[in-house]
């Protein structure tokens, strides 16, 4: 069948007048509807873009500003109803725009901690973003843009601070583009040099003098052609010169390092360290440099390496004779196994070696082995006795040369990916696993500054150093998962997220584990806090005796109450099947589900346990909840499981022998009991599933939402038997209707809008509930080679009851040349045609609507965050902007002591040190003193503030200009209030 949007009869009317032949004209509308739900079954696979009546026009590959208007005055409508909002203001043309993204991946990249030590430069997916390290605020945001390619993305590949220049950052990408960037003020990021056919996988930049003076001399490793090069190029004012080709290989060169000025290039290939010294300290051009290349065998996957040059001591005439001046250079080389090896003074015994003809391997360093895994980073300290290193057992270790002792930094919240050490040697920088950057004191080893984004799980899963060798228990999939994530009802500027402990602890079991739930400011953007809220193992023994990582429990679901005072959340764990080999039954004999409910503090928003329901959903084995769902007009809940009952949650009174508990400060507890049970088959036994191995190929799956006003609870399950939508009135618990046909495959979510029901499947159905007839129909597109959606399909729904739109995402785990990782439409009740469809590069994992405001928030894999919302909306959340934007970047001026008038105020030229009378102060030091005598103070005001002020009504149905003057004096003369410790 052709068309992929079935609509029928009159969809515009809402109401109708009562007429004798109302009856039959109801009966010939359930006859239309069943027929057009039917018909749902045959429509042929498409997408999202592809469904729409009258082609839309299509937006950039860049979702940023795409925007797509659909005017009722260009397109015929049946029917004269017009969808008003809640303001009352017509949104027939309604404009919907994807803002810039938000947040990012932070990449493998050492960080940059500037010479002053007041910024932090940290580089993205396509950005670099520069952070004040006094306060851990964004200050700027530099895009880089890149051009795409068909079959992959290109991305960061190397970050290195200019040693000429301090305000200088060079940046290389894969596709072969370089970057000079002045990160004070952003200037080059438009303009990147084009490399002649190379494209870098590493770089390294030095300081060399070259003719009258010293450049910046970039040292890539680059592949061209079928080979691998390691090639100078000389860069003049951000124009490319010659290049030299120092060395060719047939794999490439990594961890690639130049220290001194250029003198010591480093780097590794497999298991070998390449090792270069600069011959030349003078030439005329980039072609003159030469190097002198030593290679020696490491025995073991070299993962990182750090290199160190210092002046040599000489303490006799012997040793002057050996060696004259030539500096010391020193390597430490973490391996993929765990062990770190020291290389002393290499250069003579290097030299050494290749004059007496000796096997290279006669080099015997010291080793150092803690470490289980791959040694992800490894750096020297400056003074050169000690050497730090980290990996994936979150602890920070510091090896003393000398003495050869180990102190250890331990329970840092996720693997160590980078090391930094300052130029002065104060301060360490620590780059996480879990998207956080972290600035510690050498003195006391305690943070300075903490960097935190977006911490959920990305897919898929990034590469990591520990694969470098192949262990048991590595966990890999090419499924999407869906990332629990929601609003906070009383504060819509907190966003929280389902997340885990790292990536790669994330996906060592046998699926995605997420534990914890973070919770994000929007208007800044970072992390306030996070929380576990299932069973955890921060501790070192986290694996098995035979070497398998322990998993942790995943959040499947999570809902706010109404008024945001309550939260419930359903978490799931089943032990994987490798450690069943000695346990009869499988692994969803064991399976533990829980439901709990946590009081949120009205203070700080942290969560208490006040109760948890083990197996809320039970058969002959614990059976997964399907979908949680929160009453919008109380404190009430409703889940759904594979069991095939609906139970309703609520609070009552905790007891103890008949007498009321009370907690601190004497509030009341409560517990949260199933108030109800509903079984979906009427007086029938419970559903049971069949684990056959005939019938295990079918997952059952279901979902449930409330209507607006709390009274109708609709829910769908799709089993062996089929699939079935119901609808259900709460106070009675009495099913008042069942439909046939609505869902198709799996249930991936329903909901109550306005008078319609919204059902996502295999295929998106909107069912006027009043009229009793479907409004529309959308078949969602497969996956190649398959017939419906499978578990490679990810689709996600939200709903937004301001605006009465729903927006739907498909999004699929492997992409091509031929197909889009993901699509996101917005969709009124009233028409097939999306109001935006836009695509986006990443998976989408979640969609929540906005509280407070229209609109909805997109969360990708790649850890960011599209706002998703219309033009017209005056009550748009604020986001999180850089502060050169706010202009808030320039320097803080010290604040004066308490005690202003004991100063001395010198007068200009005055030099002997007396105090300056009041006519030679400066004006704006006595407007200052005068301010403070008169208890007069600088008024800050919220753009919150203000727009509950200029936004409660329409201009035309603003109230008197008076009373909205008093009411900005009134937040202009509120004196800040002042926390008492």
């Amino acid at each position: 069948m052709a068309p992929a949007a079935i609509s029928n009869n009159d969809t515009g009317a809402s109401k109708r007048k009562h007429e004798p032949d109302d009856h039959k004209k109801r009966k010939r509308a359930r006859r239309d509807s069943a027929s057009s739900r039917h018909a749902l079954v045959d429509v042929a696979p498409q997408s999202i873009a592809s469904n729409r009546a009258n082609a839309l026009p299509q937006s950039s590959e860049n979702p940023t500003n795409a925007t797509i208007a659909i005017s009722a005055k260009n397109k015929e409508r049946k029917g004269s109803r017009r969808r008003d909002d809640k303001k009352g203001h017509d949104t027939d043309y309604v404009t919907w725009r994807i803002q810039e993204p938000l947040g990012g991946r932070m990449l493998n990249i050492d960080p940059i901690l500037t010479d002053d030590e007041k910024h932090l430069i940290l580089a993205y997916n396509t950005s670099i973003q520069v952070y004040s390290a006094k306060d851990s605020l964004l200050v700027r945001k530099i895009p880089l843009p890149m051009p795409a390619k068909k079959n992959s993305s290109p991305q960061v590949v190397s970050m290195c601070l200019s040693p000429s220049l301090s305000h200088i950052i060079w940046v290389a990408s894969s596709s072969g583009h370089l970057w000079s960037i002045d990160w004070t003020n952003g200037k080059g990021s438009g303009s990147p040099m084009r490399l002649r056919d190379l494209f870098p996988h590493d770089m390294a930049v030095g300081r060399v003098k070259i003719g009258p003076g010293f450049r910046d001399v970039v040292l890539f490793s680059a592949k061209r052609d079928k080979s691998w090069q390691l090639v100078a190029q000389d860069v003049r004012e951000s124009v490319l010169g010659d290049c030299k080709v120092l060395v060719t290989n047939k794999d490439p060169i990594q961890n690639l390092q130049a220290v001194q000025n250029g003198y010591a290039l480093a780097g590794s290939v497999g298991n070998n360290v390449v090792l270069g010294t600069l011959k030349t300290r003078e030439a005329d051009s980039i072609r003159e440099l030469e190097y002198e290349f030593f290679t020696f065998d490491c025995n073991d996957a070299i993962a990182c390496l750090d290199v160190r040059v210092a002046d040599r001591i000489h303490l006799d005439r012997k040793s002057l004779a050996e060696t004259s001046d030539e500096p010391v250079v020193d390597i430490a080389v973490g391996c993929a196994r765990g062990a770190i090896f020291f290389y002393n003074d290499l250069l003579p015994q290097l030299r050494l070696l290749r004059a007496s003809k000796v096997h290279i391997s006669a080099l015997q360093p010291r080793k150092y082995h803690w470490h289980r895994r791959a040694v992800h980073s490894v750096k020297w300290s400056r003074d050169g006795h000690y050497i730090l290193s980290g990996g994936s057992e979150t602890t920070l270790v510091l090896w003393q040369l000398d003495t050869e002792r180990m102190d250890f930094l331990p329970h840092l919240s996720a693997s160590i990916e980078n090391i930094v050490v300052s130029k002065h040697g104060s301060s360490y920088v620590l780059h996480l696993d879990d998207n956080s950057a972290i600035v510690l004191s050498t003195a006391e080893m305690q943070p300075t500054t903490y960097v935190s984004g977006i911490q959920a799980l990305i897919s898929p899963r990034p590469f990591s150093k520990d694969d470098m060798v192949l262990r048991v228990g590595r966990y890999t999939t090419t499924n999407l998962f869906k990332t629990p994530a929601t609003v906070n009802p009383a504060d819509s500027s907190r966003f929280q997220i389902c997340v885990g402990n790292g990536q790669q602890i994330g996906y060592s079991g046998s699926g995605p584990s997420t534990p914890m739930i973070q919770t994000l400011d929007l208007t800044t953007l970072q992390s306030i806090s996070k929380q576990a809220l299932t069973r955890t193992n921060p501790t070192d023994v986290n694996m098995t005796t035979r070497g398998f990582p322990v998993t942790e429990p995943r959040i499947t679901n999570m809902a706010y109450s109404a008024d945001g005072k309550w939260l419930a959340t359903t978490d799931e764990w089943q032990p994987p099947t490798r450690d069943l080999h000695s346990l009869s039954g499988s692994s969803a004999d064991r399976r533990e589900v829980f439901l709990k409910f946590w009081a949120v503090s009205s203070e700080d928003q942290s969560l208490e346990l006040m109760s948890r329901v083990n197996a809320p959903h039970f058969t002959d084995q614990n059976q997964s909840i399907h979908g949680l769902a929160a009453d919008p007009q109380g404190h009430r809940f409703a889940t759904i499981g594979g069991d095939g009952i609906v139970r309703l949650w609520e609070p009552v009174v905790r007891r103890r022998d008949g007498v009321p508990v009370k907690g601190k400060q004497g509030r009341q507890l409560l517990d949260w009991i199933c108030s109800r049970a509903i079984c979906l088959q009427g007086d029938e036994e419970p559903i049971v599933l069949d684990t056959t191995a005939a019938k295990a190929h079918h997952r059952c799956s279901g979902a449930v939402s409330f209507s607006e006003d709390g009274s109708t609870l609709a829910c769908a399950l799709d089993t062996e038997r089929g699939s079935m939508t119901y609808i259900i009135d709460v106070e009675s618990g009495k099913i008042r209707n069942r439909l046939d046909g609505l869902a198709k495959g799996d249930v991936r979510d329903i909901r109550v809008l306005s008078s319609c029901l919204v059902v996502l499947s295999d295929c998106l159905v909107v069912y006027d509930l009043v009229l009793d007839e479907l409004r529309y129909g959308v078949q969602l597109r497969a996956d190649e080679g398959s017939s419906s959606p499978g578990p490679s399909i990810l689709t996600l729904m939200a709903v937004d009851c301001r605006t009465c739109t729903f927006a739907v995402a498909v999004s699929r785990a492997k992409a091509n040349s031929t197909t889009v990782p993901s699509e996101l439409a917005v969709f009124s009740l009233d028409r097939s045609e999306p109001l935006i469809v836009q695509k986006f590069t990443h998976p989408i994992t979640s969609i929540v609507s906005l509280v407070g405001s229209s609109g909805y928030l997109v969360l990708d894999s790649a850890a960011q965050l599209w706002p998703v919302s219309q033009d017209m909306d005056t009550n748009a959340l604020a986001f999180a902007q850089p502060l050169v934007n706010l202009n808030l970047d320039q320097q803080e001026v010290e604040a004066l002591p308490e005690n202003n008038h004991a100063i001395p105020l010198l007068a200009d030229g005055d030099d002997d040190g007396e105090p300056a009378s009041a006519d030679e102060m400066d004006v704006d030091t006595q407007d200052a003193i005068e301010e403070e005598e008169a208890g007069t103070y600088p008024a800050v005001i919220s753009q919150q503030r203000l727009a509950e002020v200029f936004d409660i009504a329409p201009a035309f149905a603003m109230p008197p200009i008076e009373d909205t003057f008093y009411q900005v004096a009134k937040l202009l003369s509120r004196r800040p209030s002042v926390q008492v410790a």
